[in-house]
C-alpha cells in the first residue's frame, strides 16, 4: 500500500504577521528595564553584509532599511517579510521612535523645570536663612571685660574674657554661615538663569527660525527692536533683560510699527495726488455744454473783439457791461 504525504500548507500573511508580532513581544519582553536604550554598536546590524530580501532587488522595489535600533534577529526576520510589510513595519517603528523622543525631550524639560523650582525654593528659604543669622550676629554685642577686675577678682576677670571670646566666635560663625548661604543663593539664582535663557533661546528658535538662529539676522533684528524698544520707553537696562515674551512683543510692535508707516506713505500719496488733480486746470470734454464761467468768458472776449474792431461807443459799452463795469 503507498503511503501518501500531505503537503505543508503555506502559512498566510496574517499568519506570518502574527509569527512577526510574536517574535517582537518576545524582544521587549527580554530588553533591560530601561526604555529607548540602544543597542551596542558590536551588536548593530552591518547593512552592507546583510542579505537583501526576495524581490527588492528588483526595479520598481527599492530596498527598505530595517530599524537601526533592531538587533540581528529582529532584521533576519523583517528581510523575510514582503516589501510592503517591511514598508508598513519601518513605519509604525519610525513612528514609535519619533513618539519615544518626544516623550524623552518632554520629561528631560520636566526635570529641567523641576530642578529650576528646587533651586527657586531652596534660594528663597537660604535667603531667609542669611537675613535671620544677620539679625542675630547684629543681636550679639559682647563686652570686654574691665582690665582693673585683675587685681580685685581674677578669676571673675578670666570667666569675663573666656564668656567675652566665646561671644566673639559665635558672631563669627553666624556671620560666615549667612555668607555661605548668600553665596548658595546666588549659585542657584545663576543656574536658574542659565535654565531661562535656555527656555528663551528654545522659544525664540521656535517662533522665528533662522532670524534667531543665525547670528547675523538675530544681531539686526535685536538692533531694529532696540529703536523700537526706545520710542516705547525701554532703557538700554530693561533691554537687555528682556525675555523671549518681551522679544517677541517688541518683534509684533516692530511689525506693526512698519506698517503704520507703508499706510501713512500711501495717504500722504494718495492726499496728494488728490490735491494736484484739483489744482489742475478743467478741460472741457467735446460735445459737452459750456458752464456759466466759460459763457461769462467768451462773452467777454467777443465783447472785447467787437470793440477794437468797430471801434464805437457802443461797443465800448457792451463791454464794459461785459465786464461788469458801470459808468
Amino acid at each position: 500500500m503507498a503511503q501518501t504525504f500531505e503537503a505543508e500548507t503555506p502559512a498566510t500573511s496574517d499568519e506570518r504577521i502574527e509569527d512577526f508580532a510574536d517574535f517582537l513581544d518576545a524582544i521587549e519582553e527580554n530588553q533591560d528595564s530601561a526604555a529607548g536604550a540602544m543597542p551596542a554598536t558590536e551588536d548593530a546590524p552591518d547593512s552592507s553584509d546583510a542579505e537583501a530580501p526576495e524581490g527588492v532587488d528588483e526595479p520598481g522595489h527599492p530596498a527598505i532599511v530595517p530599524p537601526v535600533s533592531w538587533g540581528e534577529d529582529a532584521v533576519e526576520l523583517f528581510e523575510q517579510l514582503p516589501p510592503e510589510l517591511q514598508e508598513k513595519v519601518a513605519a509604525r517603528e519610525a513612528q514609535r521612535e519619533r513618539a519615544v523622543h518626544t516623550a524623552t525631550t518632554a520629561a528631560a524639560e520636566a526635570r529641567r523645570n523641576a530642578a529650576a523650582e528646587a533651586n527657586a525654593l531652596f534660594a528663597d528659604q537660604q535667603r531667609l536663612y542669611a537675613q535671620h543669622l544677620e539679625h542675630l550676629a547684629a543681636q550679639v554685642a559682647p563686652q570686654r571685660p574691665d582690665p582693673g577686675l585683675l587685681a580685685v577678682d581674677p578669676q571673675a576677670f578670666y570667666r569675663q574674657q573666656a564668656a567675652y571670646e566665646g561671644q566673639l566666635a559665635q558672631r563669627e560663625a553666624m556671620a560666615q554661615a549667612a555668607a555661605q548661604a548668600e553665596a548658595e543663593v546666588l549659585q542657584r539664582e545663576a543656574v536658574n538663569q542659565h535654565h531661562e535663557i535656555a527656555q528663551d533661546h528654545a522659544t525664540l528658535a521656535q517662533a522665528l527660525g533662522e532670524q534667531w538662529t543665525d547670528a547675523s539676522q538675530r544681531q539686526a533684528m535685536l538692533t531694529d527692536l532696540e529703536s523700537v524698544g526706545a520710542e516705547l520707553g525701554y532703557s538700554i537696562a530693561l533691554m537687555g533683560e528682556a525675555n523671549a515674551t518681551d522679544i517677541l512683543a517688541l518683534k509684533a510692535a516692530a511689525e506693526w510699527k512698519a506698517k503704520a508707516a507703508k499706510y501713512d506713505a500711501l495717504q500722504a500719496g494718495r492726499a496728494q495726488a488728490v490735491k494736484a488733480a484739483r489744482a489742475a486746470p478743467r478741460v472741457a470734454k467735446p460735445g459737452a455744454s459750456p458752464g456759466r464761467a466759460e459763457r461769462s468768458a467768451r462773452s467777454r472776449d467777443a465783447a472785447w473783439a467787437r470793440a477794437k474792431a468797430e471801434r464805437t461807443g457802443d461797443a465800448y459799452a457792451a463791454m464794459l457791461d461785459q465786464m461788469g463795469i458801470t459808468l
